[in-house]
């Protein structure tokens, strides 16, 4: 099992974060003294106890990113990541991948805790209790092997819908166990990816359909190498009949990807879009991305319209809006410009 920093996060260092607000810098903070904590070298009286089976509460057993998208706690997990290995290895993977295990959930964490010293979970989802039970299993069992999660998510464990939902043990462990064993810290501010440069290779055109298809036709006719054009329609059908990791796979060999008239009608249609710009976003051989629509991209699926299951997906949206401003320079296409677009 091989589970390594995605390409855009392996240069990630604590150096290189720029905290924007106090919580962002004390965030810093935290995760700085947690690697200097597990690197410390143990004292005989600490390994005395260790071999007594006791445990060692000045440490917590892991950190708890949560905040909204675009305040950097990816760039703190990998940062943290990098700063332990290859002293300590460390597993990084998302939450995705975690969820996609077939194997009991106890059984994938012995699996890792016999690689790795560390895991790092990215984006702990809340929109499904049954996953939210299956990671308070893995957290529990990683525990039990003296293996420190390290996780960031936009929202706190309390508030995930397996305590509202789950059973009462599930119910306790999250909203009581986890604020005790693990250091939960905020990450709050703005979105970076809308307030600094970012990259934004890709392009959308947010305005009447006529107007942003010409806009549209004339980025194809200028895009050199491998291109694909999909209407909104293709894509929810790519997604519905090509396994993910496929259709992944197959949209990183392009250069250009063109997806015309996004419309979110439905948690399914939000969904659909998100797994793919959200993969895209991660992979190193990502195509440039353009697409357009008559509405700009926070106004597609808004979690105050929504509640339960729908709602958790809308929150898990925004992050997916905001990865969307840091592929794509964003306008608005008038219906004047259509003859210069």
């Amino acid at each position: 099992m091989t589970l390594t920093l995605p390409e855009r996060f392996r240069d990630a260092t604590f150096e290189s974060y720029e905290p924007q607000t106090p919580s962002q810098a004390e965030a810093l903070r935290v995760a700085r003294a947690f690697v200097a904590e597990l690197r410390r070298t143990p004292s005989w009286a600490e390994r005395l106890r260790a071999l007594l089976g006791a445990a060692d509460e000045r440490l917590p057993q892991g950190l708890y990113l949560v905040g909204p998208a675009g305040t950097g706690k990816t760039h703190l997990l990998a940062a943290t990541c990098n700063a332990l290995m290859p002293e300590r290895a460390c597993a990084f993977l998302h939450s995705s991948t975690l969820f996609r295990q077939t194997e009991p959930p106890d059984a994938f964490a012995h699996r890792l805790a016999d690689q790795y010293a560390v895991c790092c979970l990215d984006e702990v989802e809340i929109d499904d209790p049954a996953n939210e039970m299956r990671l308070a299993g893995v957290m529990k069992t990683l525990a039990a092997r003296d293996v420190p999660l390290l996780a960031t998510s936009n929202v706190a464990p309390e508030e995930y819908l397996a305590t509202q939902l789950g059973d009462g043990r599930v119910q306790r462990f999250l909203r009581t166990e986890v604020r005790d064993a693990y250091r939960v810290v905020g990450v709050r501010g703005d979105d970076y990816r809308r307030t600094r440069a970012v990259e934004q290779s890709g392009r959308g055109w947010v305005g009447p359909p006529d107007a942003t298809q010409r806009a549209m036709r004339q980025a194809r006719a200028d895009a050199t190498g491998a291109a694909r054009r999909w209407t909104f329609a293709d894509l929810r059908r790519a997604t519905t009949d090509t396994a993910h990791t496929d259709l992944i796979e197959d949209l990183v060999g392009l250069d250009h990807l063109f997806i015309e008239g996004v419309a979110i009608a439905d948690t399914d249609d939000a969904f659909r879009l998100l797994r793919v710009v959200d993969a895209l976003y991660l992979h190193e051989d990502a195509p440039r991305l353009y697409f357009t629509a008559a509405r700009p991209p926070d106004d597609w699926f808004d979690p105050d319209r929504h509640a339960g299951l729908a709602r958790a997906v809308a929150e898990k949206f925004d992050r997916t809006v905001s990865r969307l401003h840091a592929l794509c320079q964003i306008r608005p296409v008038e219906q004047k410009e259509a003859g210069q677009a």
